[in-house]
């Protein structure tokens, strides 16, 4: 098994320095060989689709073609797409799989303004050719399934829904008494509100920092608190610039992220209002695992509503309301419980546990090559010569 992949440089659109990564590494057992291309400090919409282009042109070069399955990942479509078409020029190409992890099409929808209303359609459209070019869909949720099979007419069978397991690691040095020290949540009276991920559009952390001036101005003992970077942590910095109820904190290695996570009161998801059906906060997985109440602001119809629900792990609020947002994450923390403190954890292991759904993908693998295999054995100039080697024998 191997992966081709870009030079580390997410969440903050700048590649990571050389020190921290290496061009090719064996991880876990598999080999990783990362590639550098393009990648925008500001990624517009023009830029980040020559970054998608940059990375697919990359990528394309070094695909295995004695490989049984290439497993295309979403985001980012257009290198997918890119890759794709490659694959298509081999006449003995391996198995294709699509893996959705964002659906483009909807986020394009749902984004604010007449330029991306203009280009739904043409999303749409690039979106399901690819898809449907596959030999298997991997998606991350039915709410994505359904949309899949309804808007980007990919048959049904063709799509699996394999949950984004969970993979934070335990066993930080570092307690929660050592976070809350490291980063002045001392004052047992001060309510700490933790947002952790990345900082983009999408989720529409202006909404939050509104509501760390809200608590502020009105005396409510509450701080908001953002781990992590992306491309409007900048623009959020200076939105909260002089607040006392709002903090922001560089990332931290991966073996401390879930001490950081459990050292809160409360876990935040906040999206952008016109968000729907676009993604799933990967952070919930997260979440989930420490037992502490989750708060999202979400549009009730929304994919993020679906899962809490699903999960009884916290409380729901409407996007775009400062006032409803502080209020919201005092009221869920009052009420939390150690019987409700159990519905995360149990969601996970239920659910988006390691073991089940890598058995789900791995089954996912296997058919699409399978499917792959029935296909080419279908094919006009396979019969011709499957029947002329029958005649020669």
């Amino acid at each position: 098994m191997s992966v081709v992949a870009g030079a580390p440089h997410y969440p903050g659109w700048e590649v990571h320095p050389e020190s921290t990564w290496r061009a090719v590494a064996s991880e876990g057992g598999v080999l990783v060989s990362r590639h550098r291309a393009y990648v925008p400090r500001s990624p517009t919409f023009l830029k980040r689709l020559l970054y998608e282009f940059a990375h697919g042109l990359a990528f394309a070069r070094h695909i295995d073609r004695e490989a049984d399955v290439v497993v295309l990942v979403s985001p980012s479509l257009f290198a997918s797409l890119v890759v794709r078409i490659r694959m298509s020029m081999s006449r003995g190409r391996p198995a294709a799989v699509l893996w959705m992890q964002d659906l483009y099409s909807a986020g394009v929808a749902e984004t604010p303004g007449t330029v991306a209303k203009a280009m739904t359609r043409l999303m749409a459209t690039i979106e399901s050719s690819l898809a449907r070019s596959c030999d298997g869909v991997v998606v991350i949720h039915d709410r994505f399934e359904r949309f899949v099979v309804d808007r980007l007419r990919v048959a049904k069978g063709l799509v699996n829904v394999v949950r984004n397991w969970t993979h934070v690691r335990h066993g930080s040095r570092l307690s929660v008494q050592d976070v809350r020290e490291r980063y002045g949540w001392q004052d047992e009276s001060e309510l700490i509100v933790l947002h952790a991920g990345n900082m983009g559009a999408k989720q529409g952390l202006e909404n939050v920092v509104d509501a760390a001036w809200w608590a502020s101005r009105h005396s409510r003992p509450v701080r908001f608190a953002f781990l992590g970077d992306g491309n409007q942590r900048a623009s959020l910095e200076h939105r909260g610039r002089g607040c006392p109820a709002v903090q922001f904190i560089a990332p931290v290695p991966d073996e401390d992220f879930f001490a950081v996570l459990s050292a809160a009161d409360v876990l935040l998801v906040n999206e952008r209002p016109s968000l729907v059906d676009a993604a799933v906060p990967s952070k919930l997985t997260s979440y989930f695992m420490t037992g502490l109440p989750v708060v999202a602001a979400t549009d009730p119809s929304s994919a993020t509503t679906d899962e809490m629900v699903a999960s009884g792990a916290g409380a729901t609020v409407r996007p775009g309301s400062p006032e409803a947002l502080v209020t919201a994450v005092e009221d869920t923390h009052a009420a939390w419980t150690p019987e409700k403190a159990e519905a995360g954890p149990t969601f996970v292991a239920q659910n988006l546990s390691v073991q089940r759904n890598i058995d789900l993908f791995e089954a996912a693998l296997y058919e699409a090559d399978r499917r792959r295999g029935r296909e080419a054995r279908n094919r006009p100039d396979a019969r011709a010569t499957n029947e002329e080697a029958e005649h020669c024998g």
